[in-house]
């Protein structure tokens, strides 16, 4: 089995409840939605490098483990699926042999981190797999993607009830964050909650006040330490 593969690298997590933990990224290349992209308006993926499947290279199982035991010999990181995106096309097959492998071997022999998450972009179908945590987009109006969400999901989540899965909304505008207030009550949303503001076009400050306002549940403001620390590079 083989999915296309843009980088396999360690850094720390850059985002979300996991913040700050030494981990190894495993970049997968393909994804087929286009957000933010307008006539007016630009794309403003930050990965924009790895949308097109000609951005990776097909790699096995068998490479990524051995990837995975030079970066962190020991096995004591938290292994992140990103992308592009991991449960597109063949790259979904590839990350559920990924992910099961390491919980097998992870748990037999105590070791933490068992569960790999996986940062989706909410358009694929995720799974009730234990072997999986969650970080799930949900593309809000200002993406032009919103269409594109599989609802289903929200149902998964809920059935998964697991305390470190996460819904990311990415706002552009007061319209954004206020449709975000919609879905979140619409769908009787209790799992954990990202709110990340597009860069150059809403300030951070200003959506902390919007979310000091409405106060979601279990929400949380979340910014790229990454690019704080490095910039806005590959690798890191």
């Amino acid at each position: 089995m083989f999915g296309k593969i843009h980088e396999v690298y360690s850094s720390i997590s850059g985002e979300g409840i996991s913040q700050g933990i030494p981990t190894v990224f495993i970049r997968f290349a393909g994804c087929s939605l286009r957000c933010g992209k307008t006539d007016s308006r630009a794309l403003w993926c930050d990965t924009a490098y790895a949308l097109g499947p000609n951005q990776g290279t097909e790699k096995s199982l068998d490479f990524i483990w051995a990837e995975l035991e030079n970066l962190d010999p020991h096995h004591g990181y938290q292994v992140l699926l990103t992308g592009g995106e991991p449960l597109e096309g063949k790259n979904r097959d590839l990350s559920l042999l990924i992910a099961n492998k390491i919980y097998q071997y992870r748990t037999n022999a105590g070791l933490p981190y068992p569960a790999s998450r996986v940062e989706t972009n909410g358009s694929e179908r995720i799974t009730e797999d234990a072997f999986f945590i969650f970080t799930m987009d949900y593309k809000l109006p200002g993406s032009g993607m919103e269409d594109r969400m599989d609802q289903e999901n929200f149902r998964i989540l809920e059935k998964r009830h697991n305390s470190l899965d996460e819904i990311k909304f990415v706002v552009r505008d007061r319209i954004d964050f206020e449709r975000s207030i919609e879905v979140i009550r619409e769908k009787k949303i209790h799992t954990n909650i990202l709110y990340s503001p597009v860069h150059g076009e809403v300030d951070a400050k200003e959506l902390v006040e919007w979310i000091k306002v409405d106060n979601p549940p279990k929400c949380r403001l979340s910014l790229q330490i990454h690019k704080v620390l490095w910039g806005n590079q590959k690798g890191v």
